[in-house]
């Protein structure tokens, strides 16, 4: 039976892809599948899935419907009762899944794990370590304020991920943050302190669009939990920051974004 199932999706990575699958491949724990999603790429990355020659990876290629719905079409493909996320332009350290599999094998009631990790430039130069809040108490402490997750570092049990229901398919940016807020109604959280993963800040991922579509759907998502009755009324204070951003116009608030430390979310 496969420990874990591996779930990547996948537009236009040609720059980047080789390295995340690589890194992937070379996990010190080889008892996955690796399920690659190539959400209707136009550029050289469906040659490069497929010259992969690896059993463990499956490459599916489809028309353009976005990450959510893609994410969710790997989740029904995969076959392992834990799932693991990783981004097309991110690198999994060589232990990470090991480290995890390890963590959840003694931590049953935990449904929902993540790690630390380093951001890095498109060319790979280390900008700044996020540490992550590390006990279930202290993630909810901070998930209503923010989310406490590094996506591609996750990994969550099926089990957990049926209660809560699958990825929000309305949601094209912060699908994850909704996700966890509906998990951390059925499950346990926990993150690994150290960085287990380098997350590569690519021009799309921090462009002004996707950033103000970002703090949108972080108001929505925000107020569903507290709709859901997930948090006291009163978080509703917590509104304020992502509404304050939007009322910024895109340029400054990058340039106070770019500004803010993130060595610790606390």
């Amino acid at each position: 039976m496969i420990r874990v199932s591996v779930l990547m999706s996948v537009h236009n990575g040609e720059p980047w892809v080789a390295e995340a699958v690589e890194s992937v491949l070379g996990q010190t724990c080889g008892d996955f599948e690796f399920i690659v999603v190539d959400d209707g790429s136009t550029d050289g990355t469906g040659a490069i899935l497929d010259g992969c020659r690896d059993p463990r990876v499956r490459v599916v290629h489809q028309a353009r419907v976005g990450l959510t719905p893609s994410l969710n079409r790997a989740i029904r493909l995969a076959q392992a009762a834990l799932l693991a996320r990783m981004d097309a332009d991110d690198v999994a350290f060589p232990d990470r899944l090991a480290r995890q599999l390890a963590f959840l094998d003694a931590r049953p009631d935990v449904g929902l794990l993540g790690t630390g990790c380093r951001e890095i430039s498109p060319s790979g130069a280390v900008l700044r370590t996020i540490s992550p809040p590390e006990d279930d108490e202290a993630i909810r402490r901070a998930l209503i304020r923010e989310n406490p997750f590094i996506h591609s570092s996750v990994i969550f049990r099926r089990e957990a991920l049926e209660k809560a229901g699958a990825y929000d398919e309305r949601l094209s940016v912060a699908q994850d943050y909704d996700l966890w807020l509906r998990m951390s109604q059925v499950t346990r959280l926990a993150n690994l302190p150290e960085p287990l993963v380098l997350r590569r800040l690519t021009p799309g991922r921090v462009s002004r669009a996707r950033d103000t579509a970002r703090l949108r759907a972080e108001v929505t998502v925000k107020l569903r939990a507290l709709r859901r009755g997930a948090y006291p009324l009163w978080c509703a204070v917590f509104l304020a920051k992502p509404l304050c951003a939007l009322a910024l116009p895109a340029g400054p608030r990058q340039f106070l974004k770019r500004m803010a430390p993130r060595t610790k979310i606390r």
